[in-house]
């Protein structure tokens, strides 16, 4: 029988979406809240544990900090949230007999199933857009944060810092205090070297504190010149060359702490200063390619729920996790083999991507129409 036209969003669309949309909210609090609940019984004891001096973060503040982790888990386990939204849809369309009446109607499953699909492609743009968006505006909020609960100070301290300025140029700080307003922030052993017309410079102070325009006031600052046959030291009260900014510090912290929560444009600007680091250069292979996991991973899920309609549901659920398993497993091997250099970075970002692609394609032109 030939495949019958239907009207772009018409009832069946609207109908097939909405059961996607409430799989959807299912799988978020299945998905996600596991990995909160996970991490809540790793963690929680830590963060609540009283101080030399007697104090306890409340259970609020934990909370809090729970909320704003929360769209990081979700970037972390979108795909797997989108594939699970969908092995459910496609089952309570099985156990209805839908796809019977579709068929009988001379509907294919493949059209049927286009809401689940195109709504799968819109969760992939939301998804980068929520890292470029959330990584900002809610990261530090959730860095203070969490310092605060595992450290009980009130300000972050890092320690043993390296930010690049430039091109491939290194400041050095032993210890960078990182406070609410960033121009109040405080680094403490700052070195750097740079070459200016046939000299070295090698620049130190025991205390720098921003200004503005990427300058720094120095306390005890000094700057060695070394010609190659003679050397003199200088008093150095205010660092402008190199200039780097607050928020580059806190960058390079970030990077330090939470590489996996890098957006595109953060990446992209690590590279321009560090074009040889493997790391970057792979996670920027890794943030192109992840959003679109959870579509690939329905092209290779679907087929098995709608492809074997006598099968039990928890028996289809079951697949959709090993399949959760097995990607997460190849994106994982992929990307560790980029970081340490064993394979190139494109490959090592678009390898999994490609295969469950392929995969996905095949199967999905192998369902019934």
């Amino acid at each position: 029988m030939r495949p019958r036209a239907l009207p772009f969003l018409g009832r069946l669309d609207r109908y097939v979406a909405r059961l996607f949309a409430l799989s959807y909210a299912a799988s978020f609090f299945l998905v996600v809240g596991l990995f909160v609940i996970l991490d809540m019984a790793t963690n929680l004891d830590d963060y609540l544990a009283p101080d030399k001096t007697g104090y306890a973060p409340s259970g609020a503040l934990v909370g809090k900090f729970y909320l704003l982790q929360l769209p990081f888990l979700y970037l972390q386990m979108s795909p797997y949230v989108t594939l699970v939204a969908g092995m459910f849809t496609a089952a309570k369309l099985a156990r209805s007999n839908e796809f019977v009446a579709a068929f009988g109607a001379g509907i294919s499953v493949r059209r049927m199933l286009l809401p689940v699909y195109l709504g799968a492609a819109l969760l992939a743009g939301g998804m980068f857009l929520l890292r470029e968006q959330a990584t900002r505006e809610l990261g530090r909020r959730r860095d203070f944060l969490q310092d605060h609960l595992k450290s009980h100070r009130l300000e972050p301290e890092i320690e043993n810092l390296m930010v690049w300025v430039g091109r491939s140029l290194p400041v050095t700080l032993s210890e960078y205090v990182v406070r609410p307003d960033p121009l109040r922030s405080e680094a403490r052993g700052l070195s750097a070297q740079r070459r200016e017309a046939g000299r070295m410079l090698s620049i130190g102070a025991k205390v720098a504190r921003p200004l503005s325009g990427g300058r720094w006031a120095l306390e005890d600052g000094r700057c060695l010149e070394d010609d190659g046959g003679r050397r003199q030291t200088r008093a150095l009260d205010v660092l402008d060359d190199p200039r780097f900014t607050p928020e580059d510090v806190e960058l390079a912290w970030k990077a330090k702490k939470n590489v996996m929560d890098l957006a595109h444009s953060e990446l992209t600007d690590l590279l321009a200063r560090e074009p040889s680091n493997l790391q970057y250069q792979t996670l920027l292979q890794y943030n192109r390619t992840f959003p679109l996991a959870g579509l690939l991973l329905l092209l290779v899920g679907l087929p098995f729920v709608v492809g074997d309609e006598r099968g039990k549901a928890g028996e289809r659920i079951a697949r959709g996790f090993l399949l959760c398993a097995i990607y997460f497993g190849v994106d994982f091997v992929a990307r560790q083999l980029g970081w340490q250099g064993a394979v190139g970075p494109l490959f090592a970002g678009w390898l999994p991507l490609v295969v469950f692609g392929s995969l996905g394609a095949v199967l999905t032109a192998s369902m019934r129409s």
